[in-house]
């Protein structure tokens, strides 16, 4: 299997080798209807791409950088929602930024992040009591309540916490999850 690194991958979309599933796919009659989703998500060992799971969001001031030719600081957690959207909205127009072609999550791309990752490794993705915590998904943006929706796994009582915050509420233990949309 070949590896390529995100910039590759967004280099090759740019150059009409990649669809950007935003562009759908050619249906009958030649219109374009959205098809599959496919995400791109950290590994949870950065050096190995073929690591189980995902890696954890850190706490402020615990996050690395990976790569070579664009250095991609870890997002960390401790910003607001809005914050974390801004990052990615300055990031579409400039190239070089290591965030450029990354998109946060909806719901609905947690809860597959979330079985992959129980699948692969037994460990549940955003344990509220590990220092990983929770995840807003900034993919997912309700103007009409003006929250964003976020997750946690509480494993205490077992199960999972779908819930909203305000897009200004700043928390030491809410990060977010971001992916390459290919």
């Amino acid at each position: 299997m070949s590896h390529r690194t995100k910039a590759q991958i967004l280099v090759e979309q740019a150059q009409g080798r990649w669809t950007p599933a935003f562009a759908g796919v050619a249906g009958e009659k030649g219109l374009r209807t959205p098809g599959w989703t496919v995400h791109l998500l950290q590994p949870s060992d950065p050096s190995d791409p073929d690591s189980p799971g995902f890696a954890p969001i850190p706490r402020k001031g615990q996050g690395t950088s990976q790569g070579d030719l664009i250095p991609r600081h870890s997002l960390e957690a401790g910003k607001t929602p809005d914050e974390y959207l801004s990052i990615f909205q300055n990031a579409q127009g400039d190239k070089d930024s290591p965030y450029h072609g990354e998109t946060g999550m909806t719901p609905e791309d947690g809860i597959i992040a979330f079985m992959i990752h129980l699948t692969e490794t037994g460990k549940h993705l955003d344990d509220v009591w590990s220092p990983t915590n929770s995840s807003c998904f900034i993919g997912a943006f309700f103007s009409s309540i003006v929250h964003v929706p976020s997750t946690f796994w509480d494993r205490n009582f077992h199960y999972a916490h779908f819930g909203y915050n305000s897009p200004h509420d700043l928390s030491g233990n809410m990060g977010v999850r971001s992916s390459v949309v290919v």
